[in-house]
């Protein structure tokens, strides 16, 4: 299945009840203490590196389908951000976000997203950042052992039922280092999304040019302006 980057609206999470253990929860106000103090420990370390870059893998497992995996990377830098996934490849700068589609040899430039847009979407540009507002509602699930590193779990459950792509995201962190693992979705129809980040680096150099669309760097491409 090709995922487009700019839609990768990770229904982040085998279509399960939105019951949180023996106890309903409704509103924001509902969230685990100690849950939110890790996620917001986790957003000030990443919010404070000017910039970042992170290898990551996608897992997609689609119903009566085998898991199928993507290696990716991305680069940000504010706003801005670069990443590769399979043969597709994105850049979001100031001006516009291009989508490059080198099996197909295709360019798409497309219209930033207003805001508030992509509430409810697991993009790369939005990994270390989509848990931010009142979208979801924080438990902790507590520790396991992952390949020799202790993982706490912490899972959101989305506050607009009705409305949301999928039934539960699941945040898999090393508390002790305040660093994001996995990203784990699971959308309504069964199918489930993960984000596992392998590398991270905060306070890269990382030039312009890297989130620069040159076409002249996509020889032969037909490139599309959907703008307006």
């Amino acid at each position: 299945m090709r995922i487009t980057l700019l839609a990768l609206v990770f229904a982040l999470f085998a279509s399960l009840s939105l019951e949180a253990q023996d106890k309903q929860y409704t509103s924001t106000s509902d969230s685990d203490p100690e849950a939110i103090k890790l996620v917001n420990s986790l957003r000030k370390k990443y919010d404070a590196y000017s910039t970042l870059s992170a290898d990551f893998r996608l897992d997609i497992t689609l119903p009566n389908n085998p898991m199928e995996t993507q290696k990716g990377a991305l680069s940000r830098r504010g706003d801005e951000v670069h990443f590769k996934l399979g043969d597709q490849e994105g850049i979001i700068n100031a001006e516009a976000a291009y989508l490059i589609q080198h099996a197909n040899k295709e360019v798409m430039i497309n219209n930033l997203p207003e805001d508030g847009e992509t509430n409810g979407m697991l993009t790369p540009q939005t990994l270390f950042s989509f848990y931010e507002g009142d979208n979801f509602i924080l438990a902790f699930q507590g520790e396991k052992a992952v390949k020799g590193r202790k993982l706490t779990t912490i899972e959101l459950k989305p506050v607009d039922r009705d409305n949301s792509e999928f039934t539960k995201l699941r945040l898999l962190i090393d508390a002790a280092k305040k660093e994001l693992v996995t990203v784990k979705a699971f959308s309504r129809d069964g199918s489930s999304f993960a984000f596992h980040l392998d590398k991270t680096n905060g306070n890269v150099a990382l030039g312009d040019e890297v989130f620069t669309f040159n076409k002249a760097s996509y020889p032969g491409y037909h490139v599309e302006d959907l703008r307006f």
